[in-house]
């Protein structure tokens, strides 16, 4: 799906609207299915980037990030994943989280990355979560694709509020082995438009007005929606989650890597990156005890640092 014309929510502040001179299109994968893309241009790029969203994200959302990256010199390529955003989504409960091939994922991101235009440049992968979570597969499974990495509170392990994390996961095994994949995990609803979000009340950022974001794009735009997490999707997590903890694999992976790490989270494991971080060849690890899990999306002090971690990593791998 492209967009001709920029959808611009009502009452939505200028840096969280579409850049001017950004372009959309669409990739096609090797089965065949249309993944959305967003691009953003600076007048003199330095360095070329693939962005890439955690679950239920799309590239609305990270409008005001996409400016900041460019007007560092990264030339920046937003891909929505399957089955989220503008990308290519089942015809029946278009909205509903199934269980996910992520090694499918990976693939995919590798090969949108290998179909771009050839610049010469240095790539760099920015992931957030779910994202970061593909991203270090990818960085396993397609090395060389990618000079370098920056993981914003990458999903390498899973917070299971109200369920200790083994009966979680037994839950998701035996939900899928008994024909309930599609059911949403317990506690979780269908979508629905959030009126009473805060920084207080936000899971995800202490921001007032960013901690807002998927809620206004979700309700001004219907078709960019995504259902919470279902049995299907929570144990193809596990898998996934379970395979990244394996020395071999994160030994193996010699791209440099910038992670940084959350204190209050509610989705991920803040202990899973600093058992990542102390195996990958070549990591530093960024710790912000006073953020939530969206480090793009926090208040300006710990977004200023993220960003400003960001810059010291990119300054320092790549000389352009």
């Amino acid at each position: 799906m492209t967009q001709a014309e920029p959808r611009r929510p009502a009452g939505l502040a200028e840096r969280f609207q579409q850049p001017p001179g950004f372009a959309w299109g669409s990739f096609t994968a090797a089965d065949g299915a249309r993944l959305r893309w967003g691009h953003l241009a600076p007048a003199q790029p330095r360095v070329d980037c693939i962005l890439v969203g955690g679950f239920t994200e799309f590239a609305e959302k990270y409008f005001e990030t996409i400016r900041d990256l460019a007007a560092r010199g990264l030339a920046v390529w937003f891909l929505d994943w399957r089955g989220q955003g503008g990308s290519e989504r089942p015809a029946t409960l278009p909205t509903l989280p199934r269980a996910r091939d992520f090694a499918r994922d990976a693939a995919d991101l590798a090969a949108f990355a290998a179909s771009l235009p050839r610049s010469g440049r240095q790539r760099l992968l920015v992931a957030h979560s779910m994202g970061g979570a593909i991203a270090l597969l990818c960085l396993h499974r397609h090395p060389g694709v990618f000079d370098a990495a920056v993981l914003s509170a990458p999903m390498l392990g899973l917070a299971t509020p109200g369920y200790p994390r083994p009966v979680a996961r037994t839950l998701a095994v035996l939900a899928t082995t008994f024909g309930f994949a599609d059911r949403l995990v317990p506690g979780r609803k269908p979508w629905a438009p959030k009126t009473d979000l805060s920084p207080e009340r936000s899971r995800t950022s202490s921001d007032p007005a960013r901690c807002t974001l998927e809620n206004v794009w979700f309700s001004a735009y219907p078709a960019l929606r995504v259902d919470p997490p279902t049995y299907g999707w929570l144990r193809s997590a596990f898998a996934l989650v379970t395979a990244l903890r394996a020395p071999s694999l994160l030994r193996s992976i010699a791209a440099p890597i910038l992670l940084g790490s959350a204190g209050i989270e509610s989705f991920v494991d803040p202990a899973a990156h600093r058992h990542a971080a102390a195996l990958l060849p070549d990591c530093t690890l960024v710790a912000f005890p006073a953020a939530k899990h969206e480090l793009f999306l926090e208040r300006d002090e710990v977004r200023g640092a993220w960003l400003a971690a960001i810059d010291r990593f990119v300054a320092d791998r790549f000389k352009a």
